[in-house]
């Protein structure tokens, strides 16, 4: 399984790399997108509060969901409550958790296989891959702190 997890995040990373990468955007709704997410979580996502004012934008179906996927399972896997927070609309998706503040800037997690400690969960991708993907859509990926919460931000008009 592990094996095949670093085949898929690998694979991914090539894809999103390549020169002649082509994201296909089109009209979707928010809580398509999401439902979508869903579908490929690896948390429970009765662990997920989700505060949706849906609205529709032009993102790419397989990739934006990839995105927003890394994000809530960090978020749900780095929380001592195990539980994340979904606000969304029109300007910004905000993907939020309680914990420690990152120690490093957002652009440090953001390079291939950067991470606060070595683990043997998880491989350093995922928020390079992230970054990549919202990027390419032309949105920008922002990090706060708050009140012992972590935000990573979408967004949608940088």
């Amino acid at each position: 399984k592990r094996m095949d997890d670093i085949i898929k995040e690998l694979a991914t990373v090539e894809k999103l790399t390549s020169k002649n990468t082509m994201i296909y955007k089109e009209e979707k709704s928010f809580l398509n997108i999401y439902n979508r997410t869903l579908e490929i979580m690896l948390v429970n996502p009765n662990n997920i509060d989700a505060q949706i004012t849906d609205f529709s934008f032009k993102v790419d179906n397989s990739m934006m969901p990839i995105a927003l996927k890394n994000l809530i399972d960090n978020a749900i896997k780095f929380s001592p409550d195990k539980k994340a927070i979904i606000n969304a609309n029109t300007n910004k998706i905000e993907i939020i958790s309680l914990g420690e503040q990152l120690k490093h800037e957002l652009e440090y997690y953001t390079e291939a296989f950067s991470q606060e400690e070595k683990r043997s969960d998880g491989f350093g991708l995922g928020l390079y891959i992230v970054k990549t993907i919202i990027n390419l859509h032309g949105f920008k990926l922002e990090y706060k702190y708050e009140d012992g919460k972590n935000y990573f931000i979408v967004n949608m008009f940088s």
